[in-house]
């Protein structure tokens, strides 16, 4: 039999109204007796009651919930990210519903649709979006909304960010430095996300200021290896290799070594290799990985911030700048030049 608070009130012997002021922490405020509420918790005990989530939600305007939505959640910062965020989450009193994306735009605003319409009270977005007007008309309708690791230039919309640019600059800037000048960019897409077109911008600038145009080539979000496999299949076939090679994120760094090895080359003796984003086999293998690493915590913790101060209504929806946090670079083995 379901158990419902009409069937508490019952056998309580007590007005249902009673019942879910006790349940929901108001019988101090209306002046409810101690020994009234533990008779009706005894029941709550006693039935295993567990409220309708949902319902309640709807009743009060808050479920204590909040959506992340991310473009691949297998992707090791983005489930590095989830991890710090629901952490974040927790020690506030909230639950956090994670859905990923694959780069898909409608997949994407459906999924914004699935949490909006289970009441959660926030989001945490990385955007695929290419058009930022409908999150733009959610934000500016009071929805609670902060974008992370992506954000839209003049849309208003509250974002905390890395300083991709200055990343991209910084490891062309060491490969520079170390005498390369053939360099190849893996670049993902769709390539019109900000964080890897100012990735490989930044990159490119400070080869084009020596006079060196670096080759950029897209990768497929759904066909990562095998892309890269045909491209490196045809370089070695008409002994073109690049002398380095920057790796816009992580995954396409993975199918880079995966792929080189299948044709015996080696890092950095054949082609050095320098990403944006650490994983933690990076530091391990041989030879280990040169990054740009991203301050994870300082992203997730001004976010979530960002989000609490919309859901307590501490912060009028109001246009807001993004927040640009600065970047690391690790030298690793992987881009020392064999002299």
């Amino acid at each position: 039999m379901k158990v419902t608070i009409d069937l508490i009130a019952q056998k309580v012997g007590v007005s249902k109204a009673l019942v879910s002021l006790v349940i929901n922490g108001k019988a101090k405020k209306y002046g409810i007796s101690q020994l009234t509420c533990d008779r009706v918790m005894a029941v709550v005990r006693e039935l295993n009651y567990k409220p309708n989530q949902m319902a309640r939600s709807l009743r009060t305007g808050v479920s204590n919930t909040i959506g992340l939505i991310v473009s691949d959640i297998s992707n090791g910062f983005y489930a590095s990210m989830a991890r710090q965020l629901e952490d974040l989450a927790a020690n506030s009193g909230y639950n956090v519903v994670i859905g990923s994306t694959d780069e898909n735009i409608n997949k994407e605003l459906r999924l914004i649709n699935i949490l909006r319409n289970r009441q959660v009270d926030g989001i945490i977005l990385s955007s695929s979006q290419e058009n930022s007007e409908e999150l733009e008309n959610m934000f500016k309708a009071g929805f609670p909304l902060v974008l992370i690791d992506r954000y839209f230039p003049n849309a208003g919309i509250p974002a905390v960010v890395a300083e991709n640019s200055q990343g991209g600059a910084t490891l062309a800037q060491h490969l520079f430095n170390q005498g390369f000048r053939n360099p190849l960019v893996l670049n993902i897409t769709p390539s019109y996300i900000s964080s890897v077109g100012e990735r490989t911008s930044g990159f490119q600038k400070v080869f084009t200021d020596n006079s060196i145009v670096p080759e950029v080539v897209q990768i497929p979000f759904s066909d990562i290896y095998n892309v890269v496999y045909e491209i490196f299949s045809k370089k070695v076939k008409e002994k073109n290799l690049p002398d380095c090679v920057f790796a816009v994120n992580n995954n396409l760094a993975t199918a880079f070594l995966s792929v080189l090895s299948k044709f015996n080359l080696a890092v950095p003796d054949d082609v050095a290799l320098v990403c944006f984003d650490d994983l933690p086999y990076f530091s391990i293998i041989k030879p280990s990985i040169t990054v740009v690493t991203q301050p994870l915590d300082v992203l997730c913790s001004r976010t979530f911030s960002l989000l609490m101060e919309q859901i307590s209504n501490q912060e009028k929806v109001e246009e807001h700048e993004t927040i640009f946090e600065p970047v690391t670079l690790i030298t690793r083995e992987s881009s020392i030049k064999i002299k």
